[in-house]
């Protein structure tokens, strides 16, 4: 089983075995912006790894995709928008190529294997370059009749429509962050250093996660779920600080009182989630 990660700005490809990632490679994106180049450099990592003799490869991507026809509708970060990925890695490659949104595979890793393997619906929220989300619904992933099921992140969260920023990926991830405090080389290292010491910083995370905490609530008292699975680069860098503020916002916002008992977990994962989860979506 091939499992591929394309993210924001990471490229990760594993070979997987028995639930487990025993091999992988992790590089950087080479052409951001450039949708061929980097379907290029997907399907060489993925003959780097695994040879030529490969029957079908699952490919999770951080963007809105549309799982049926295997294209890319729009990945903010990469700049794509109606890229045909599974048809063009599919032919380079010669084998079956399926494709998901990327916290939805690391929502269906978690499901399967990880965090959420004692319930039968849970929505996973990932932190990190952006923010998105995924939902399973009665053991079965909910893409929806219109294909964004669990979409999280460009929800809107700030009501001012005056504000430059309105959608919650551009106030509570990396990426934002960056924005909001005008440092474009910003990593999850520098902020998890500099977290609790440089007050600006750290008043920006805060806010940051009290707009998760908020988001999380609705969905939660929408969908009536019990489990929440929080994952992603700030989360791993952040840990239990930040995931505390988010609990703590979602407790004073949810509603009513009784889903308070919702349960958050933290990835078990971590990045293997994806991996694991779209490797399986795409075994026959």
């Amino acid at each position: 089983m091939i499992g591929v990660d394309i993210g924001g700005t990471n490229l990760l490809v594993g070979i997987i075995e028995d639930g487990k990632v025993i091999q992988r490679t992790h590089d950087a994106i080479s052409a951001t912006g450039d949708f061929k180049k980097v379907a290029t450099q997907v399907c060489d990592a993925i003959v780097t790894i695994a040879g030529k003799s490969i029957d079908a490869v699952g490919i999770s991507v951080a963007g809105s995709v549309d799982a049926e026809t295997g294209i890319v509708l729009r990945a903010q970060n990469l700049n794509w928008d109606n890229a045909p990925l599974a048809e063009v890695v599919s032919q380079q490659l010669g084998c079956n190529v399926v494709i998901e949104n990327d916290v939805t595979a690391a929502a269906w890793g978690e499901f399967i294997c990880g965090a959420g393997t004692d319930s039968d619906s849970m929505f996973a929220v990932w932190i990190g370059t952006g923010i998105g989300g995924g939902l399973i619904l009665n053991k079965q992933l909910w893409r929806g009749p219109l294909g964004t099921g669990g979409e999280f992140g460009m929800g809107i969260s700030e009501q001012n429509p005056e504000a430059e920023s309105r959608v919650l990926e551009s106030l509570a991830s990396r990426s934002g962050f960056q924005k909001l405090l005008c440092n474009p080389s910003l990593d999850a290292q520098e902020i998890a250093t500099q977290y609790g010491i440089d007050d600006t910083l750290t008043a920006v995370v805060n806010a940051g996660a009290r707009r998760i905490g908020t988001s999380i609530a609705n969905a939660i008292t929408l969908l009536s779920l019990d489990l929440v699975v929080l994952g992603g680069g700030m989360i791993e860098s952040l840990g239990d600080p930040f995931a505390k503020l988010i609990r703590e916002q979602f407790e004073q916002d949810v509603f009513p009182p009784h889903c308070k008992k919702c349960q958050f977990k933290l990835t078990e994962l971590g990045a293997d989630a994806g991996l694991l989860g779209v490797a399986a979506l795409a075994t026959p």
